[in-house]
């Protein structure tokens, strides 16, 4: 509910973004070289512009949503960007969405957070299990995430790379907040053995969900 109310207030104080650095403020910018919609959320903060400033965020992950106009002006709008951001809730983040390149139509500026690609994973994945102590494994994994998204099935890899439920419950809850497929990371959970891990789990995705 938090995360909502702080959305809808967000809304009230849309700006044009070539103005937000002007005027200080901190939110989500997405831009484009073709008009495009946004939404946050599943709410539609601009409909058909180049730049988009949705300003006061709060620290939390937002669903990004951009669909670009169809092409010759017919039928509906096509989805060209849909991910969950990370924000810090300080700064401007910026996203750049256009076409011509290899990712989908989409074109990543740095500080955007990305989902990493399987061979990245799989060299990430053997350094962890390469890792002769715990606090090592978890420098690594803390490491990777200030820099990368991830998907459920690479989160279930790593799991399984420890043994015991309360390092699985620490990585699960460390994870969480990059996994971009939030709505497969149910899953996770069955990773877990005990009912009362299992459950703070949930608990703790719930608060992350809801920006608490």
């Amino acid at each position: 509910m938090k995360h909502i109310f702080g959305l809808l207030l967000s809304l009230l104080l849309l700006v044009p973004a070539n103005n937000a650095s002007a005027q200080g403020l901190n939110g989500i910018r997405v831009e484009s070289n073709t008009p495009i919609e946004v939404f946050v959320d599943g709410v539609k903060v601009c409909n058909m512009v180049n730049s988009c400033m949705v300003a006061n965020l709060r620290r939390g992950t937002y669903l990004i949503e951009v669909f670009a106009a169809p092409s010759g002006g017919y039928g509906s709008p096509q989805i060209v960007f849909s991910e969950n951001v990370r924000y810090s809730g300080v700064g401007i983040r910026d996203i750049f969405v256009g076409g011509g390149n290899s990712h989908g139509g989409n074109i990543y500026v740095p500080g955007m957070l990305r989902p990493m690609d399987d061979r990245t994973f799989d060299e990430f994945l053997a350094r962890v299990q390469a890792a002769k102590f715990d606090s090592d494994k978890k420098d690594i994994i803390e490491m990777a995430t200030q820099t990368n998204l991830f998907f459920t099935s690479q989160v279930k890899a790593l799991c399984q790379t420890y043994k015991f439920d309360s390092d699985r419950l620490w990585l699960l809850k460390q994870m969480y907040p990059y996994i971009v497929d939030r709505q497969r990371a149910f899953l996770l959970a069955d990773l877990l053995s005990y009912s009362d891990l299992k459950e703070e789990f949930r608990k703790y995705a719930q608060s992350i969900d809801a920006g608490t």
